[in-house]
């Protein structure tokens, strides 16, 4: 069969490249070819190819694509000479690509793969015959949708492949968004979108509870897309407040939830400072200088008082390094209070001093331990 194919495609080129110097020479005029001509010329080619399908076996799927196409091209063809237009035109095509995927599937079942390229091209030949008639973004949602089917199918044949339910989801919620983004308020598909975005995390904690990380990108993104809700209620800087609050929110959990976790009290603690000074600019006088220094001191505290709780619990968590800290931040905040607005022209002395004492304190001789007292050996 290979051989018989071999020769039937090297008269075939031979011909081919016969007519190609004959146009070369002047002695054929493509151009002048009517449409009519090449329906029949591409016909015949995807009888040729087809012809080479089956000479080759039925398992070389790969020769239907020039023969489909060559059909498809040779119906288009003939749609256009008989004056037909539309958006359909492309179906022949689109279709044309996509069987060859399908018979793949169908020579060879563990090929599943094929299966995607092939409902992709499925869904874009049937939004291609609708496209006259259908509003744009019902088409752009229908194929969205559509592309994630296959993905889907995927996971369900084999529960172990889970990357497949990322393209799944990612693609059903971009289709969602597109279907409902003419007729829901832009702040709610914002919301959608981030929500959307948190499930995954919290699929992955729920499955898996020894990952906890999952938690706090669920937990934050899951926040921030609060914030388009409630910025049709909430304005200004009351929503940086609230923003602020949200973010500190989820690191409080971590650091109560689990113990061990002692790290997420220094975000949970600078968010919170954070939201408390915002809230505190709003209820003082604007443009009072006065109020800057004291409003800085408040920050700086927060700060230290961070760092300070953490060093409190050194008995049962490595935090005794966050003294130096607290009490660089403390005297900072005290400075900030002391020198009020001014403080801003001195705040790079203090910290050039803050360095220097670093330095001499990590100079200092070590206070040597106490020696292990021998063991008795009796």
């Amino acid at each position: 069969m290979k051989r018989t194919a071999s020769l039937f495609w090297g008269i075939a080129l031979i011909l081919l490249s016969a007519a190609l110097l004959a146009d070369r020479l002047g002695y054929i005029d493509f151009e002048k070819i009517s449409n009519n001509a090449w329906v029949f010329i591409f016909a015949g080619a995807a009888i040729l190819f087809l012809l080479s399908y089956f000479l080759n076996g039925v398992k070389q799927w790969g020769w239907l694509f020039p023969a489909f196409i060559s059909a498809a091209l040779s119906l288009t063809i003939w749609l256009t000479t008989r004056n037909i237009e539309g958006s359909f035109l492309g179906v022949p095509i689109l279709a044309a690509i996509a069987l060859p995927f399908y018979a793949g599937f169908a020579v060879n079942r563990k090929n599943w793969g094929l299966l995607i390229p092939a409902w992709i091209l499925t869904v874009l030949t049937v939004i291609t015959l609708a496209a006259d008639r259908v509003e744009g973004t019902l088409i752009g949602a229908l194929f969205l949708l559509s592309a994630a089917l296959p993905f889907l199918i995927v996971f369900l044949r084999n529960r172990t492949r889970l990357w497949a339910l990322i393209p799944a989801w990612v693609l059903f919620i971009l289709g969602t968004i597109s279907l409902l983004s003419e007729h829901v308020d832009g702040n709610l598909i914002g919301a959608l979108f981030m929500y959307s975005v948190a499930l995954p995390f919290l699929v992955v904690y729920l499955m898996d509870r020894t990952r906890r990380w999952a938690l706090i990108p669920a937990i934050i993104t899951a926040f921030l897309g609060t914030v388009p809700l409630l910025s049709s209620f909430i304005g200004g800087d009351v929503m940086g407040a609230v923003m602020m609050f949200l973010f500190a929110l989820p690191f409080f959990v971590v650091t109560f939830r689990w113990k061990e976790q002692w790290w997420a009290l220094i975000p949970a603690g600078i968010f919170t400072s954070l939201g408390i000074v915002v809230v505190l600019g709003m209820l003082v006088p604007k443009n009072q200088p006065v109020f800057e220094g004291i409003l800085t001191g408040i920050l700086l505290l927060g700060f230290g008082l961070t760092f300070g709780l953490l060093w409190l619990q050194r008995k049962t968590r490595p935090t005794d390094w966050a003294r130096f800290p607290a009490i660089g931040l403390l005297a900072a905040s005290l400075l900030a209070f002391i020198l009020n607005r001014n403080f801003q022209n001195y705040w790079a002395v203090i910290l050039l001093a803050v360095g220097v004492l670093l330095i001499v304190t990590s100079l200092l001789p070590k206070k040597p331990k106490d020696p292990t007292p021998p063991s008795n050996p009796s």
